[in-house]
């Protein structure tokens, strides 16, 4: 497995000199040069055993790489409301354009490795990124958050994670544990989240990690972040591609904490971070769990054995 790869495009069924040129307004960087003289990939990924095709191409034109994505209004929004002139690591937004009734954008392409194979320092770039977000766009409590509502994303959330809450229908332990997450999520104080931030999706470069991809981004609880970084991470790569020891996870987990500006009590924090990381292992067994009379395999085992801890640790505290 090659985990996320990038795939020469040859079948040039998009035109990607229209789109990338529109945004640029640049006519001679993309829009007169022949097609010949622009290079695309397309990003793949096989890390779960099975190719997976993205609407997302690393663009070379005039001897510069951008990155064309298939977008939406939702993550334009990010972009252009919270993200575009702020200083934050993130890559630069360029601009969109629509194609046959759909959105692209273009960002600046960065360089670099991803977080799977993660180190202390890794750990500490990625929570100096993280918290400085989370401090630009703290919200503490219910009231703020009614009145500061940027976006619908987190009723989409709401709705979805209740969803997600039927398919404990036979699991009283994870079930109780559960509804103590979920009734933490109505008041938990919110930030703008990544929404997505596992380790392929941010690149470490020059000691700083850049967080690339804000599809699902928006104005979360805060702890959602910091627990999708550390819930998937393992020392053996057998049962997930992403390499991240227990050390990482509380260096990472214990910078976060001391970069915030506005922080609840410390054991409150950590149990924010086990409650939102047992929806990540629920989010992995869901699909199982409401096909009971499905075959099984040890990726389920694993999040299934992992959750049942998680929920007695919880439940246990109180």
């Amino acid at each position: 497995m090659r985990g996320l790869y990038l795939e020469q495009v040859t079948d040039r069924g998009i035109p990607f000199e229209q789109l990338v040129g529109d945004i640029l307004q640049n006519k001679e960087a993309c829009g007169e040069v022949g097609m010949d003289t622009i290079s695309v990939e397309r990003f793949c990924d096989d890390g779960e055993g099975e190719i997976n095709r993205y609407n997302v191409y690393r663009v070379q034109t005039d001897g510069k790489f951008y990155v064309l994505k298939r977008s939406d209004e939702d993550e334009i929004g990010i972009y252009e409301h919270f993200l575009r002139g702020q200083g934050f690591q993130v890559p630069f937004y360029l601009g969109n354009t629509e194609w046959q009734g759909k959105k692209w954008i273009l960002m600046e392409y960065v360089e670099g490795p991803d977080l799977r194979d993660f180190t202390l320092e890794m750990a500490d770039a990625c929570a100096e990124s993280l918290a400085v977000i989370a401090n630009r766009f703290w919200q503490e409590d219910a009231a703020e958050f009614e009145a500061k509502k940027q976006d619908a994303r987190f009723e989409r959330y709401w709705k979805r994670i209740n969803k997600r809450a039927e398919c404990l229908r036979g699991e009283p332990l994870l079930r109780e544990a559960y509804e103590r997450f979920l009734e933490r999520q109505l008041n938990c104080p919110r930030t703008l989240s990544n929404g997505d931030f596992l380790q392929f999706n941010v690149i470490y470069r020059d000691g700083k990690v850049t967080l690339v991809d804000w599809a699902f981004g928006g104005i979360m609880p805060y702890s959602l972040d910091i627990a999708r970084m550390i819930a998937h991470g393992t020392e053996n790569r057998d049962t997930f591609p992403f390499y991240m020891t227990g050390e990482h996870k509380e260096r990472f987990v214990e910078r976060v904490y001391e970069l915030l500006e506005h922080k609840p009590a410390y054991e409150r924090y950590l149990e924010d971070i086990r409650l939102a990381v047992l929806n990540e292992y629920i989010e992995f067994i869901e699909s199982d769990l409401n096909e009971p009379s499905g075959e099984r395999d040890r990726i389920f085992a694993y999040y299934y054995h992992h959750a049942l801890e998680l929920a007695e640790e919880i439940l246990r505290e109180g």
